[in-house]
């Protein structure tokens, strides 16, 4: 069936014309059946495109098989195209020596658990490039080590940091200190300290000396310092502990 002017599928000839030389034809239901042929030619589309699709293509279940590859923008494209781009965009994502934190409490697929494994130079060429024997050498030949982060918090190299980012900056806080006079009180006078505030309380009698006053009554005061009283966070923990949840952090250690 050729194309009418609109790019439609239209009737071959008219039936008419057969009628006109005499050869027996019902035209009406021929004419019917050429029209419905031509209607249904246009619910279809031609693989040059001449015909464009103009609603649902609905394929009853069926799968469409055997598709090459899309080239240009308004392709379709095949499931390796969808898988290999999926995994292109994972891999930009995330560079070879990208820290991750995770629930996962393993190795897995490109990611190493920071734990100070070590692992092949081979197998990880591009992390052992990147760090070569920075967090350890391994065996020295084959394998070299990734950081060990567990029990540590992340921070960023620079300003008061640790020098390299291969280097565990020890805890620590700034001191904390003060100065309160004390005084001797002769045959036993009451001795007034009650003022301190702060981290500095009266810490009351503690006892006589008499080394150094043997004729007199002397009674020894001391003023005690305990940080907990300005805040709790002093003495509630034997190291420096902010408020923190532990995770999982990993390496990526190579490109899938």
């Amino acid at each position: 069936m050729p194309f009418d002017s609109e790019g439609n599928f239209t009737r071959i000839h008219s039936w008419e014309d057969d009628r006109v030389n005499g050869i027996e034809i019902v035209t009406e239901r021929h004419d019917e059946e050429d029209d419905n042929f031509a209607a249904g030619f246009n619910e279809t589309f031609l693989r040059d495109g001449r015909v464009a699709m103009t609603g649902v293509i609905d394929m009853g279940g069926y799968k469409i098989q055997n598709c090459g590859k899309g080239v240009i923008g308004t392709d379709l494209i095949t499931k390796d195209q969808l898988t290999d781009n999926v995994i292109t965009t994972t891999n930009n994502l995330m560079l070879v020596g990208d820290i991750k934190a995770s629930v996962i409490p393993y190795n897995h697929s490109c990611w190493l658990l920071c734990n100070g494994q070590a692992v092949s130079r081979t197998e990880y060429s591009e992390l052992f490039s990147l760090i070569g024997t920075t967090f350890g050498a391994g065996d020295g030949v084959t394998t070299f080590n990734i950081p060990n982060y567990q029990g540590k918090f992340l921070r960023g190299l620079g300003g008061d940091s640790a020098g390299s980012i291969a280097e565990t900056q020890q805890e620590g806080l700034p001191n904390i200190y003060g100065r309160a006079g004390i005084g001797i009180q002769e045959n036993l006078a009451p001795f007034d300290i009650s003022a301190a505030n702060g981290s500095f309380y009266n810490a009351g009698v503690t006892g006589v000396n008499k080394a150094h006053y043997p004729d007199w009554q002397v009674q020894s005061y001391y003023l005690d310092f305990d940080a907990s009283r300005v805040s709790h966070i002093y003495g509630a923990s034997t190291h420096v502990t902010p408020v923190n949840q532990a995770v999982y952090y990993f390496i990526k250690a190579k490109n899938l």
